[in-house]
């Protein structure tokens, strides 16, 4: 059981870096819960998917896990850290074997000290990857759809004539970064219209 002296990571996952999604709205709730319970926390984000655990933070706080330096691991909900059945229950052995406490605040009854937790957070893998599984159905329909009607999926194509690149980069004593910047448009976009001219 983790004392009021016990070091903690707090994980959280945001799938993009939109403002919309801010991983500060998990952070607050996790720093919140730590600090009501005595512990002394460090944090961990990361900017990614949950399709898989290679994520750099991720992987980064399983190394501290595994040198011992955690005995907590606590997230918001269990799909902030999980997103597929077997990623979780692989990992949460893990974390087992080390003698680590896994706590989703939103299903705090799965908290792993008993087994019982342990068997429905395992339970609630199922439903984190079902869940997965069906935004990733809707989002190929929408899709199929906008290209059905003839929408342009992907970023807007950027209008940039190779004249026009050429000028901007003349007027800037050929220094591509301040042309780039100029046209509003990265460098590779910029080199890509000059390889054309």
């Amino acid at each position: 059981m983790a004392s009021r002296s016990t070091r903690v990571a707090l994980y959280g996952r945001v799938s993009t870096r939109d403002h919309d999604q801010n991983p500060e709205t998990q952070l607050l709730v996790l720093r919140e819960f730590a600090a009501d319970s005595g512990w002394q926390a460090d944090e961990f984000v990361d900017y990614a998917s949950g399709k898989d655990l290679n994520r750099p933070e991720w992987l980064r706080m399983m190394k501290l896990v595994r040198r011992g330096r955690y005995k907590v691991i606590i997230v918001v909900a269990i799909d902030r850290a999980f997103r597929s059945v077997l990623d979780g229950s692989l990992a949460l052995s893990e974390l087992d074997a080390l003698g680590c406490r896994f706590i989703p605040l939103r299903e705090r009854a799965f908290d792993t000290c008993s087994p019982i937790g342990k068997a429905l957070l395992n339970v609630s893998l199922v439903w984190a990857e079902l869940e997965r599984e069906l935004t990733r159905e809707r989002i190929r329909a929408g899709l199929k759809r906008a290209r059905a009607e003839g929408k342009h999926i992907g970023r807007p194509k950027i209008r940039l004539s190779t004249k026009r690149a050429v000028a901007v980069l003349a007027d800037h004593d050929g220094d591509e970064t301040v042309a780039a910047e100029v046209l509003n448009v990265s460098r590779s976009t910029l080199r890509r219209r000059l390889a054309a001219a």
